[in-house]
């Protein structure tokens, strides 16, 4: 609104400017239409004035034959100087309107020029005005934008201490949940050491002395493979895969802790083998992976794992559904 009212009064101030100049011209055309009025008028009584000084019929003649000057060279030569007179008269009043009207219409140019002047003024005045509040317009805007920003980064980095106040207090009961499952599994593992070493010292005591674990399908209570000799890992009194060692023993449980044991549908790569090392899942929702150097399960990240199957199922299903 204030760019529009500098405009408008700039428009004003042109329309008072133009109507004052064309007033000043005016008058000049004015003055110019009265000299040249003046000039005819000059000229009409230097002819009047000049025919009645030749009239022979006029005072001067009457003078003139009073004084017995007529019809003699003086006459001739007084008729001369009359026509001399009245020629210098309109060569006179010529030039006077020809100065005139020259100063006239240089008046004219200077208005003009002073009125170009003026408007030009004007114009840079209101467009100096326009730029003023266009740049303050601007600024304005331009602070708003830097305060709308700085809320946002405020906001943000609020929202972002708060996520990290519930990251680490979710970190902080990952740990202590972590802790009590490796104080459980080890537990659970010492009351199997337990339960193993007492059955097979009453494996022991009934076979007449006989030192060792449990027997599978009556192939002993050891395992030689590859990779691995030695007591046979005490899952398989649960069950066991198809697996067998060189003695054709089936050494491979199918369970942890006796939780069944299901394939979780991505393999990995053995680091020191080399080979294609399947994954599995217990029914409690963990992820092994057997290794044959140390004849047991090895507990798998489990957000590692989802993040293979979750790539595995992205390429094999290139509309983006899976499992």
């Amino acid at each position: 609104d204030q760019i529009d009212a500098a405009k408008d009064y700039a428009e004003q101030q042109k329309v008072i400017q133009q109507e004052q100049t064309q007033f000043a011209i005016d008058q000049v055309n004015q003055q110019k239409e009265q000299a040249k009025k003046d000039y005819t008028k000059e000229q009409q009584g230097a002819y009047v004035d000049y025919q009645n000084k030749i009239n022979q019929y006029g005072v001067n003649a009457e003078q003139q034959v009073a004084a017995g000057m007529m019809g003699g060279g003086f006459g001739e030569s007084s008729q001369v100087a009359m026509f001399n007179a009245y020629q210098n008269r309109i060569a006179s009043s010529r030039e006077s309107y020809n100065l005139a009207v020259m100063n006239y219409d240089n008046m004219i140019k200077d208005a003009i020029l002073k009125n170009n002047a003026v408007l030009a003024e004007q114009a840079y005045n209101s467009l100096k005005a326009q730029l003023e509040l266009s740049l303050q317009g601007f600024q304005y805007e331009n602070s708003l934008l830097l305060e709308k920003a700085n809320q946002k980064q405020a906001l943000e980095k609020t929202y972002y201490d708060r996520m990290q106040d519930v990251l680490n207090q979710i970190n902080q009961e990952n740990a202590l949940a972590e802790e009590v499952r490796q104080y459980n599994e080890s537990l659970k593992l010492q009351q199997q050491e337990l339960a193993l070493a007492e059955r097979k010292a009453a494996s022991s005591s009934s076979s007449g002395g006989y030192s060792g674990g449990i027997s599978i399908g009556g192939y002993g209570t050891t395992v030689h493979t590859d990779y691995y000799s030695g007591e046979i890992n005490p899952d398989v009194q649960y069950g066991t895969f198809n697996t067998t060692d060189k003695n054709g023993v089936k050494y491979q449980p199918n369970n942890v802790g006796g939780k069944a044991l299901s394939s979780a549908g991505v393999n990995i790569i053995h680091e020191v083998t080399g080979k294609e090392q399947k994954v599995w899942q217990s029914t409690d929702g963990k992820y092994y992976y057997w290794e044959g150097r140390d004849n047991e399960y090895k507990q798998m990240d489990t957000a590692t794992v989802k993040a293979m199957l979750y790539k595995q199922n992205a390429g094999n299903n290139p509309s983006g559904s899976f499992r």
